[in-house]
């Protein structure tokens, strides 16, 4: 009996050892991929789906639903793209001139060229707040990353 409970202990930390290399290894690739940035998009996505062309590779569009894009709900996202080769599609949002901490989330591709998803703003003190929307766009080669600007005025 005692030997038991040694051997299915053993066997899960090893368990959990290939997990954690696993994951690891993940992690690191991602942040090992080159980045290019595309121009920062004039478009306001309070207003609509805005798009903008990373320069020689192709067109990224974001959608946000629903408008007026709110806070602390549960907010509809979907990108579309022609860039080829794209694995993963996250989106980051992050305040401009203020950190709200980790708020990215990973898309799931719908169709060739259109991934969705489900994100979520955080509570802000702030009545009103500027954020950027980053469309990350994950290659074998390189990570491509796309942003946009957007205003929240608090639900008071």
């Amino acid at each position: 009996m005692h030997m038991e409970r040694w051997l299915w202990g053993a066997v899960g930390l090893l368990a959990l050892a290939v997990v954690g290399l696993f994951s690891y290894r993940y992690l690191q690739s991602q942040d090992e991929l080159p980045m290019v940035s595309a121009e920062l998009s004039s478009c306001d996505l309070q207003q609509g789906p805005c798009s903008a062309v990373i320069q020689g590779v192709g067109a990224v569009t974001l959608t946000i639903a629903p408008r007026p894009i709110p806070l602390v709900e549960p907010l509809e996202l979907k990108v579309e793209t022609a860039v080829a080769g794209v694995r993963e599609v996250d989106v980051d949002f992050s305040g401009v001139d203020m950190n709200m901490g980790y708020n990215r989330f990973r898309l799931k591709a719908a169709d060739a060229g259109r991934h969705e998803g489900a994100g979520m703003l955080p509570v802000c003190v702030r009545n009103r707040m500027t954020w950027e929307a980053k469309v990350m766009l994950a290659t074998d080669s390189v990570m491509y990353v796309v942003p946009f600007r957007f205003d929240t005025v608090a639900r008071r």
